[in-house]
């Protein structure tokens, strides 16, 4: 079957309708975050779960790459979320996202790009004040503040950068898939 109003073979029809969901999802997600302040569960939970399933299918098939550098990559990032490098939303997000896009091509884009966007946020928010700022009237640091928030800390002021996680997704399916 193809579909000569479109110009396209069906196979490029289901490649674009995935494109434009995940677009969508990403978009939704960053959105949420950015009004809420969280990702809620019933947002990624689903997309994490569907896509570990397909992992699983594609495994069962003779193809096991897929599910074991998500299974690697779910471990990695539920260690790091224990550490408190970042919240429970965005770990689940993550997971969501590196359940499908299971390649090492997808990970050297998401660490290009994060690292992109976070030098110059670093620069503005925490170089720039402190370059500012005399030495005499410099914060010294108490010691109950250590270099990774507490799990309280991100609750109540956690940031919401879902959209420096979502933004490798957008470009890998848009440029590279």
């Amino acid at each position: 079957m193809s579909y000569p109003w479109l110009g396209l073979a069906p196979d490029l029809v289901v490649g674009l309708a995935f494109k434009v969901l995940m677009t969508l999802w990403l978009v939704a997600v960053t959105v949420w975050d950015t009004l809420a302040r969280r990702i809620p569960n019933w947002l990624v939970v689903p997309v994490a779960l569907l896509a570990l399933g397909w992992q699983a299918y594609e495994a069962v098939r003779g193809v096991p790459g897929g599910l074991v550098f998500c299974l690697g990559a779910w471990v990695v990032l539920y260690t790091m979320w224990r550490a408190h490098v970042f919240g429970g939303g965005d770990a689940k997000f993550l997971m969501a996202l590196f359940a499908i896009f299971p390649t090492g091509q997808f990970l050297l884009l998401f660490s290009l790009v994060v690292l992109a966007v976070s030098i110059p946020i670093i620069v503005v928010r925490h170089v720039l004040p402190r370059l500012s700022r005399s030495p005499r009237k410099a914060p010294s640091p108490t010691p109950e503040q250590g270099l990774l928030p507490t799990a309280e800390a991100l609750r109540t002021r956690g940031q919401n950068f879902s959209w420096t996680f979502a933004l490798p997704g957008v470009l890998y399916l848009w440029v590279i898939l």
